[in-house]
């Protein structure tokens, strides 16, 4: 069968800071003629454009989780789509707390709404008019243009033995399209939940993180912080991301033929450092591999 459905990363880059030569976090999926907007990062318009994708033409915004770096561009999204008189819906959806948000940045459409063009009688179309959000849970299915979405939380916000517990939910992906399905880890550690639910994809796409590369940029750039402070953060980012190793170990158990990954702590890098990644999750997992930049395709 011919590989009909690909994803697009279109920002790489992983956390709050700028990366230089990487977008923060956002991908696309697109399957005969649609595209799926995956998380929402700063810059996402400029990188759809760059993916060769008409804004006008994204119907369908998935969010993994609330971290402000996977939604910072949702409120140019929705600006953008009123200054192009956008009538046809524009469906977001993402774990509760979604619809609070997208109403917010609603409400803070207003005001620009109301000066429009400056041209008398010339109306702009409201965001609230046209944007329909629905907020997704574990186990919830959707039918998106052909594509059966399905999700799952994981352990970006704590642990398994939690899940089913009141709290904010992180949630991963799976895209099932007639030629292949594809999982998104989003952002997680560990998690057996989804190594179950990727089992049988053929492309798993991840996170990865270098927890002592980033302590070091993280202790160059605030000398002050306290021992407290640093302590939290690694254990953060070593309970609930996945390093190389880790992200091969996921891959491997799934089941999966070539993993991907994404939300890099590095900006630009060179091939060296990009083979060595490479061979860390190789270590652990015997399929394809890639390091991904921005704009890749798979």
């Amino acid at each position: 069968m011919t590989k009909n459905t690909t994803f697009i990363t279109l920002g790489t880059a992983g956390g709050p800071s700028p990366k230089p030569g990487r977008a923060q976090p956002a991908h696309a999926i697109t399957h005969d003629g649609s595209t799926i907007l995956v998380d929402c990062g700063e810059g996402v318009s400029e990188q759809l454009i760059q993916a060769g994708i008409d804004l006008r033409h994204v119907h369908e915004i998935v969010l993994t989780h609330h971290h402000f770096d996977h939604i910072g561009s949702l409120f140019a999204l929705l600006g953008r789509n009123m200054m192009l008189q956008r009538h046809v819906p524009l469906n977001i959806y993402g774990p509760p707390g979604t619809r609070p948000i997208v109403d917010g940045l609603i409400a803070a459409c207003d005001v620009p709404c109301e000066i429009g063009f400056g041209a008398p009688g010339q109306t702009l179309p409201h965001p609230r008019d046209f944007v329909v959000v629905r907020e997704i849970t574990p186990g919830d299915v959707l039918d998106i243009d052909g594509i059966r979405v399905s999700c799952c939380e994981n352990t970006h916000y704590r642990d398994e033995d939690q899940f089913g517990q009141d709290g904010p939910l992180s949630l991963s992906l799976r895209f099932d399209a007639p030629d292949r399905s594809i999982v998104f880890t989003g952002d997680t550690g560990p998690c057996r939940n989804l190594e179950s639910f990727a089992k049988g994809a053929q492309l798993l796409v991840g996170e990865m993180i270098d927890v002592d590369y980033i302590m070091e940029q993280i202790r160059k750039k605030n000398p002050d912080m306290s021992q407290e402070r640093i302590g939290m953060m690694r254990r953060h980012m070593l309970e609930h991301h996945l390093d190389p190793e880790q992200l091969g170990e996921l891959a491997t158990r799934a089941g999966v033929d070539h993993v991907v990954a994404v939300h890099l702590p590095f900006g630009a890098v060179g091939e060296e450092v990009v083979q060595r990644y490479e061979a860390r999750i190789s270590a652990t997992f015997a399929g394809d591999v890639t390091v991904a930049g921005d704009l890749d395709r798979f």
